[in-house]
């Protein structure tokens, strides 16, 4: 799944002077596990940025379920989804661990875009790409059996948060079991039972909530294209 930091693109393609604009507009909050950034149906009056933490984003087709579209950590872009011509967020975003985000008013990022050429070349690429990753995901999971669902949402988690620093094979954080079934469009149940069929087939190892990958290229041949 794209990364879409906003921090790369910020230093590398706004001019000092912009900056140093947006750095004296950006406020900072710090969010608990749990906590909402933002919410499906908000009117989109910032764009945020991670600045330390991990957080989720998703939408709810129904009251009961939840389909999660992207994990995002440090310095990943959030509340881009809210561009357009309505300006509300179709999603909500909450921290999955403590989290600090940079929040910078809408109206200063979209001079940003306007001033900063490749700035708005670049973020306009990263968020087709998104686009393009998130459709690819919706029409595999159509397609794909349970276990590869599962496979999946295991791959995006790494992706996502990387693996633990003094352990080359274990996740840094690991998603909860019922977050894994909104990313692998699944049961809780048979979420259960696919991880457990991996752990057999020796591609991961359960270690409590937490997941150890033990054989990441059949994890990645697992999730390619059906």
């Amino acid at each position: 799944m794209s990364k879409v930091n906003l921090l790369q693109l910020f230093r590398n393609y706004c001019t000092p002077e912009w900056q140093a604009l947006a750095r004296s507009h950006t406020t900072t909050l710090s969010f608990k596990a749990g906590e909402t950034i933002f919410k499906e149906g908000q009117k989109c009056e910032n764009m945020y940025m991670v600045g330390h933490g991990r957080v989720k984003i998703f939408t709810n087709y129904a009251p009961e379920i939840e389909v999660i579209l992207r994990l995002a950590t440090d310095g990943h872009v959030l509340g881009h989804r809210g561009l357009g011509d309505d300006f509300v967020y179709p999603v909500s975003c909450v921290a999955l661990t403590p989290t600090t985000v940079n929040i910078l008013p809408l109206p200063i990022f979209l001079d940003m875009l306007k001033a900063n050429v490749m700035f708005c070349f670049h973020f306009m690429m990263l968020m087709a790409t998104e686009l393009k990753q998130s459709e690819q995901m919706r029409k595999n999971l159509l397609n794909m059996q349970v276990k590869q669902r599962v496979a999946l949402a295991l791959k995006i988690n790494a992706d996502a948060f990387g693996f633990d620093p003094a352990d080359a094979t274990l996740l840094a954080y690991t998603v909860t079991r019922k977050e894994m079934s909104s990313l692998a469009n699944s049961t809780y149940e048979s979420v259960i039972r696919s991880l457990s069929d991996l752990q057999t087939d020796g591609v991961i190892e359960l270690e409590r909530k937490k997941v150890r990958i033990l054989d990441l290229d059949r994890l990645t041949t697992l999730s390619a294209n059906p």
